[in-house]
């Protein structure tokens, strides 16, 4: 350490604050680190319980803390000496590799959300006053050592949450795993075989899973994804996956760091990691890095039932081919593994993690999705324009996986202030630009476009089209409702008419469920707003798009257009989720007072 840098008068009153905090002893004052650009304070922390195999009584903290104090983050690091060198649940990694500083890796999470904090009924709120914010989070870090102390950080019925596998690589691997694909695993007999991973796109560092296959070369589960992943032909990277019965740790909650270790791990599972890898690993032999797949049930819950299996990556360099063998081996399979074993994958060398993530729909949806009703539905919407697109947009994100489109219009220039589309798809098909952008937002959507206009005169479209369940027209198109109603659909379908008012301050949302879509229900409830709507219109010169014969366009700003859609997904949601009438009309309408926005109000 060097200190080369005086703390700030915030860093003082902190460590003021300290000394009336009986569990914290200081060892050492503020030391500004350059190795890691942070103020470092030397502790010791107690705690209320005698020594344990677990946990020491007094243990030895540095504390890692932003120079912009009392604001950005606060770190506590056990020392290297007198410090905890097992690494528990909600704390990284704890090893001692990097030799510069003197204190191990496996920081403590001491955030808000943690639950082990919260049975504390401590305040939960984070203080960011000079004098307060830190003696908060020395309070919080003896608390997580008593539970640690009592093996408690982690109680049934709370969150799961795998240990920390400390990363060496940049590449993320890509998998999709659920409850259904679970229980497939349940009926497979094989805990190895190969796995087919394929780069995504115009992305180098991006990987996912195409297949799981058994040993001989035979699919076992592939996952299923939407139309881009699916549409990717390239070359597959092979790699290798096995299957163990629980998580892969050193006690108490240790991702292992060395080859040494993960045998160890895996031994203790009665599994021979070696034995699986040896038959496997001489397809792998070509000069390239590698990936090994590692499977274990976890639960969604702390001490539930298992639910999903989960997969760690890890990349294994270019393994032994050529005239590479072990000292004394010949140059075949036998030589071959010989070297692989005792030097690429020896004891000692670093497991190098990869960044593992499950793309399943259910799980990269969590932060907000649609219910069921419009996620698993098959939805083709008529009209790619300025409601259509953003109507198509905030399904997809929404986690609607099935959505075909039909439009045979292009896209100009003046479509630019509201539609989802940009300047590389002008004057082409609207439909086809939309379901290239709504394809690449999730890795789970299928969507499909036809430059066509409804209805298709092949035969083939028009089955193709009655195999949808909710039908949305965009289009505002008169001619539309007519072919929406002599359709031969086949079956009960829902249908959704969605049409803008003058300025987009009203949206016309009619909703029916029925074999045929009811045109003279539409119009009985829809006519007499259009005479409405008619005579505002003449109170409004409208606008006109560029210069020559006079055409007026119509007005609505793309903050109109995305408002009046969101309300009309939240209508959509709740009419496909409760029992409703057989048809519908609602008008969402903006309100204004002394011209200044108030909401939306249904009429």
């Amino acid at each position: 350490m060097h200190n080369s840098k005086v703390p700030s008068t915030d860093l003082l009153a902190a460590r003021r604050a300290l000394e009336g905090l009986p569990s914290v002893t200081l060892l050492d004052d503020w030391e500004w680190n350059t190795e890691v650009g942070k103020w470092v304070l030397h502790c010791q922390i107690s705690i209320g319980i005698k020594s344990n195999e677990l946990i020491p009584e007094s243990s030895d903290w540095y504390v890692l803390v932003d120079q912009n104090y009392p604001f950005g983050d606060i770190k506590f690091h056990p020392a290297k000496v007198n410090g905890i060198d097992q690494t528990f649940p909600h704390q990284n990694n704890n090893t001692d590799w990097d030799k510069r500083v003197p204190w191990r890796s496996g920081d403590i999470c001491l955030s808000t959300g943690l639950y082990i904090l919260k049975r504390h009924n401590q305040q939960d709120l984070e203080p960011h006053e000079p004098h307060s914010r830190l003696y908060w989070y020395c309070q919080r870090a003896g608390q997580w050592l008593e539970a640690a102390s009592q093996n408690s950080l982690a109680l049934p019925n709370e969150p799961f949450e795998l240990p920390h596998f400390p990363l060496m690589s940049g590449t993320t691997v890509c998998f999709s795993e659920d409850v259904a694909s679970f229980k497939c695993w349940e009926t497979i007999p094989d805990k190895c075989g190969s796995v087919s991973l394929t780069y995504l796109s115009k992305y180098p560092d991006i990987l996912f899973v195409k297949a799981f296959q058994s040993y001989r070369g035979e699919d076992l589960l592939v996952p299923t994804w939407g139309k881009l992943m699916n549409a990717i032909k390239e070359s597959s990277v092979k790699g290798i996956w096995l299957r163990m019965d629980s998580i892969p740790i050193l006690k108490p909650w240790q991702a292992p760091t060395t080859w040494g270790e993960l045998r160890r791990v895996c031994r203790e599972q009665s599994v021979e990691i070696d034995n699986l890898l040896e038959p496997m690993v001489k397809s792998l032999r070509d000069g390239k890095a590698h990936f090994i797949l590692i499977g274990f049930p976890i639960p969604a819950k702390v001490g539930g039932s298992s639910s999903q299996l989960h997969w760690q990556a890890l990349e294994i360099p270019a393994l032994s081919s050529g005239t590479n063998t072990a000292k004394g081996f010949r140059t075949n399979e036998n030589g071959y593994w010989q070297r692989d074993r005792i030097e690429i994958l020896d004891r000692n060398s670093r497991v190098r993690w990869v960044k593992t993530e499950n793309w399943h729909s259910d799980q990269i949806s969590t932060r907000g999705k649609l219910p069921e009703a419009l996620t698993n539905a098959k939805i083709l919407l008529l009209g790619s324009g300025a409601v259509g697109s953003a109507i198509a947009e905030l399904l997809v994100r929404g986690s609607t996986h099935k959505l075909a489109i039909l439009d045979s219009d292009k896209l100009c220039i003046g479509n630019l202030t509201r539609h989802t589309l940009d300047l590389r798809y002008l004057s082409t098909s609207k439909a086809m630009g939309l379901a290239e952008r709504l394809n690449v937002i999730s890795p789970n959507v299928t969507v499909d476009a036809f430059s066509d206009d409804f209805p298709c005169t092949s035969e083939e479209k028009r089955s193709y089209l009655q195999s949808f369940e909710v039908i949305l027209d965009c289009t505002g198109d008169d001619s539309v409702i007519y072919h929406l109603e002599h359709f031969p659909w086949g079956c009960t379908k829902v249908f959704v008419s969605l049409s803008l008012g003058i300025g987009g301050k009203r949206l016309f949302c009619f909703i029916a469920r029925g074999e045929n879509f009811p045109s003279a229900v539409f119009r009985d409830l829809l006519n007499p707003w259009l005479l409405k709507e008619l005579k505002e219109k003449s109170a409004h010169n409208l606008p006109r798009e560029g210069i020559g014969c006079w055409h007026p366009v119509f007005p609505a700003r793309s903050d109109d257009v995305w408002m009046m859609c969101s309300a009309a997904i939240k209508y959509i949601e709740t009419w496909t989720t409760k029992n409703h009438p057989s048809s519908e009309l609602v008008v969402f309408e903006q309100i204004y007072e002394d011209n200044n926005f108030m909401g939306i109000r249904i009429l």
